[in-house]
């Protein structure tokens, strides 16, 4: 076999250099000038997602804008520039090259391979095509000394060009941090587009962790407080705050989802979900009282279950059906609940009776005590309910009226 000559080895490294992704140092660029350089710009299907953000979504960021709160890198392919580069290489025939020309000759000048939603968004707010909602905003007007002015947007002036002359400047002189790819393959935009989205997005409890609210740092101290609890429950507490979500839900059942209702006075299960948690982070704080009663309970209840495991009436396995513990919380906190060590063992041992119980069902569904300890909605807690006060007339013994609750504080 021949070997190649000199000029062909040239040439095969040359193509083989033109595989390796390049960018442009990455740069800080003005929304006024990001919209110049990028104004025709498309996304693929195959490597971005289109826009999806719905309407929330646009005045959430329209106000992260207006605080210079704004974040993230915008990664872009400059589709001219690589076939120049494939061009000036030789690498006509490829399908990178034919994908390339194609958006080229539709006239796009950039590939999208991160933050679409927002590049979008801002294109569409600087071209007056979105409608910003009616109301009062506040706006950082000097970057350097943090000052805050505001401004109003009134029905039928709703765009930018509408906005004070003060506003536009602002919004136009906001940067967007710029990562532009000026050489790069179908197979390399294809690693790029999976390694800027290879981040797990946050889930509800990370979210909430994030919040300004009194209630984040109590849970994110109290998770630190009973950690050899969560070591029981959960196999890894800490990944994507599991640990935190469960004392999350024990204290969402115990003062939201097994609750009095203030207008009627009547008992009435209302169900712990997503929406109720962000509800509780963004309710009224606990008074002093408050928070040390419900933690002291659950150090009170890390002790208990400490001891029933070096007693043995526990086993580490079971401690992974966490509602049980979680039961064992309500009927600790409740009205005439559990105050003793004897009386919380007595109670785990009859909800294990009532857990393996098969015969009893509850609702239209035919659910046993055990699927309704699954989930937390209205219908399962309404059935905890029924089951946890029956343990609690026989381990404590006669109980007062649940609409008596808030008196529980009184003594605390």
């Amino acid at each position: 076999m021949q070997k190649p000559t000199l000029f062909q080895t040239s040439i095969m490294q040359t193509n083989q250099n033109f595989m390796i992704p390049l960018k442009e140092p990455i740069s800080l660029l003005e929304y006024a000038y990001l919209l110049l350089k990028t104004r025709k710009f498309c996304a693929p299907e195959q490597f971005q997602r289109p826009e999806a953000w719905q309407v929330k979504d646009r005045k959430s960021f329209f106000q992260s804008v207006l605080m210079n709160r704004a974040e993230g890198t915008l990664v872009l392919v400059d589709i001219q520039q690589c076939i120049e580069r494939m061009e000036y290489g030789g690498d006509t025939s490829s399908d990178t090259y034919k994908f390339f020309k194609k958006y080229f000759n539709e006239g796009f000048k950039y590939f999208v391979l991160d933050g679409n939603n927002r590049l979008c968004f801002i294109t569409s707010l600087l071209e007056d095509n979105y409608l910003i909602p009616e109301g009062t905003y506040e706006f950082i007007s000097d970057e350097v000394n943090g000052n805050i002015s505001s401004f109003t947007v009134r029905k039928g002036k709703q765009k930018f060009s509408d906005l004070p002359t003060r506003v536009q400047r602002v919004i136009q002189s906001r940067k967007s941090v710029l990562s532009v790819y000026t050489q790069i393959t179908l197979e390399g935009m294809s690693e790029v587009f999976q390694n800027v989205n290879s981040g797990v997005p946050l889930n509800a409890q990370e979210l909430r962790n994030a919040y300004s609210s009194p209630w984040a740092e109590f849970f994110r101290d109290l998770s630190k407080e009973v950690a050899p609890l969560l070591g029981y429950t959960h196999k890894d507490p800490i990944f994507r705050l599991k640990g935190q979500e469960w004392l999350v839900d024990c204290i969402a059942m115990a003062i939201d989802g097994i609750a009095i209702n203030e207008v009627t006075g009547e008992l009435q299960f209302t169900g712990v979900t997503q929406t109720s948690k962000n509800k509780l982070y963004k309710s009224t704080f606990f008074t002093q009282e408050e928070q040390n009663f419900y933690t002291n309970k659950f150090i009170e209840l890390m002790d208990f279950i400490s001891q029933m495991l070096h007693d043995e009436i526990l086993e580490e396995k079971s401690l992974k059906q966490k509602s049980k513990i979680q039961n064992l919380y309500w009927m600790m906190t409740t009205v005439d609940g559990i105050e003793t060590y004897d009386q919380a063992v007595a109670a785990v041992e009859k909800q294990e009776i009532a857990y393996l119980d098969k015969q009893r069902k509850f609702g239209e569904e035919d659910k046993t005590f055990r699927q309704c300890c699954e989930g937390m909605n209205a219908e399962n807690l309404e059935v905890r309910y029924t089951i946890l006060t029956e343990i609690l007339t026989e381990v404590v013994g006669e109980r007062n009226d649940f609409s008596t609750l808030n008196e529980v504080f009184e003594s605390v």
